[in-house]
């Protein structure tokens, strides 16, 4: 397989729409305000493209295909939750956050709770979360720009980290606001358009259903069927449900969400904002759907690599991808969505979707990056240690905190730890389960108290983390309770039992400890609720 020049050519166009974007909005970022939060000038529709393309990273648009070309139909529930709790944060948080109107995600915490260093803890799982996000964004953009350019993979990863700095670089948050925006339409118009292609190609959904079934008969399988399905993580439905509780209350409390409903006109802007973000998303998932459902029988059957290099099965593909162009761990699972467009031999094709796949890709690295370099700088640099340069030359600092965050985060990318939606599912449950409890409960429980936030963020923090990465490295996957008996291990999909455990936990410490003052309560939580 070779570089293609229309392929090229697409992504060529891409990032001169990015970068123009960028370059022209620079004049528009030179004070605090832009530059945290875009003035607060972002309308509706464009603020709900951007959350949708923020929200929505590499783990949706690489992860979501690899999983179900991995696990089979039972996985569509990990999508139905992911969409189904946007609209949660309509009523959680996108109004009430937007009332109070902060500029960073720990404002609140340090408001509601009555100390600066609020922010410092509550910064701690953020920090692990977005690294984490960064990370599988940088391994996201590094192979789509392996499958247009057909580049070594740590050289890709090193391009990709100065692409995306580059256009964070001068734009500040109205530049990522808008671009993406863009991104959010591009990677839906990409998932939807390689959808449609699979279809034509098998002649409708019946024909990509036989099809589908000639090459995984138990595809389709549901976990109470005596067949066992296509992997043990999703024989029971622990692992279903637990698949769906993952990411189904993220977009209320997630930082690189919650941040986009500062940057809206106003309340009713910031609840449109999730309308539009379910329709953009929605719309991309069921094209995902298709593309995952299709991916095993298209490499298998049409991949160049099949019939040139006489490998026998989808997995050796991804293998002699992992020997010839470097691709390091697990991440080479990722691939299997673009294999499935190689397979079908359309350059346009493969030249949009790899387009949408930066788009998504760069959309999250740009949002996390701010939330990163905002926490880094002005939150804990000027706010917790009282240094004055964030707030005399803020743009400056925070372009110093955009290149440490990515150089760090380009270093990590090399041999990345898991499959980018593992990596995804553990930055959701470690801040869920920690930060999430003080937050929402913070807006709507008077009661929540400075002590079990303190308590919470930490303990929580500590427990999900540890068992995230014990499961992953001595069970070889964090879907196993990570105390299962190695001989009959029960699935827990990313340890998500935390986030209930977190809820809990932070209710009963409320509980047990002093309440804040009725100042504080009436301004940081009844104020801010909004007439329901």
């Amino acid at each position: 397989m070779g570089v293609n020049p229309i392929v090229i050519l697409g992504s060529v166009l891409y990032f001169a729409v990015i970068f123009w974007i960028g370059w022209s909005s620079r004049k528009a970022s030179l004070n605090a305000s832009d530059y945290y939060v875009a003035g607060r000038k972002v309308g509706a529709f464009v603020n709900g493209s951007a959350l949708a393309a923020t929200y929505f990273s590499p783990a949706s648009f690489l992860g979501l295909p690899a999983f179900i070309f991995i696990l089979g139909y039972p996985f569509w529930w990990a999508l139905v939750g992911i969409i189904g709790g946007m609209p949660i944060a309509t009523l959680l948080t996108a109004a009430p956050l937007r009332k109070y109107a902060p500029t960073s995600f720990t404002d609140y915490y340090a408001d509601r709770y009555d100390t600066k260093w609020m922010r410092l803890v509550a910064g701690i799982p953020t920090l692990i979360g977005g690294l984490a996000y960064v990370i599988l964004s940088i391994v996201g953009t590094a192979l789509f720009l392996l499958a247009i350019l057909k580049l070594n993979f740590t050289f890709s990863v090193i391009l990709a980290s100065v692409v995306i700095f580059l256009y964070i670089y001068y734009g500040g948050m109205v530049a990522t606001t808008f671009s993406t925006a863009f991104q959010g339409i591009a990677m839906t118009v990409a998932s939807v358009l390689a959808a449609g292609y699979v279809i034509a190609h098998y002649g409708g959904l019946n024909g990509l259903t036989d099809a589908t079934l000639s090459i995984s008969p138990n595809f389709f399988n549901l976990p109470y069927v005596s067949a066992a399905p296509s992997h043990a993580i999703m024989a029971s439905w622990t692992g279903v449900v637990g698949f769906f509780f993952v990411w189904h209350f993220g977009f209320s409390a997630m930082p690189y969400t919650v941040v986009r409903f500062f940057t809206t006109q106003d309340i009713k802007s910031a609840r449109r904002s999730v309308f539009w973000a379910v329709i953009i998303g929605g719309l991309m998932y069921c094209g995902l759907i298709i593309i995952g459902t299709g991916a095993r029988v298209l490499v298998e059957q049409l991949h160049p690599l099949m019939q040139t290099e006489g490998i026998a099965n989808a997995m050796d593909v991804f293998k002699h991808m992992q020997t010839a162009y470097g691709v390091a761990g697990a991440s080479v699972t990722d691939y299997s969505m673009i294999a499935a467009m190689e397979a079908l031999n359309s350059p346009f094709l493969l030249s949009v979707v790899a387009a949408g796949g930066l788009a998504i890709a760069m959309a999250t690295a740009a949002g996390w990056t701010m939330v990163l370099n905002i926490l880094l700088g002005r939150d804990l640099m000027g706010k917790v240690f009282g240094s004055t340069l964030p707030e005399e030359k803020p743009v400056m600092v925070t372009r110093v905190m955009t290149t440490v965050v990515l150089v760090l985060c380009m270093l990590l990318s090399f041999n990345p730890p898991a499959l980018v939606l593992d990596i995804s599912g553990a930055a959701f449950v470690v801040i869920l389960c920690s930060v999430g409890p003080p937050l929402i409960l913070g807006i709507w429980w008077a009661r929540a108290t400075t002590a079990a936030a303190f308590i919470n963020i930490i303990v929580m923090t500590i427990l999900s983390t540890g068992s995230w990465m014990y499961a992953n490295r001595v069970l070889k996957s964090a879907h196993w309770f990570f105390l299962s008996d190695p001989a009959n291990k029960i699935s827990t999909p990313h340890q998500v039992y935390w986030v209930f455990v977190g809820f809990i936990f932070f209710i009963i410490i409320s509980l047990m400890t002093k309440p804040n003052s009725e100042e504080v309560i009436k301004k940081y939580s009844l104020d801010i609720r909004p007439d329901l």
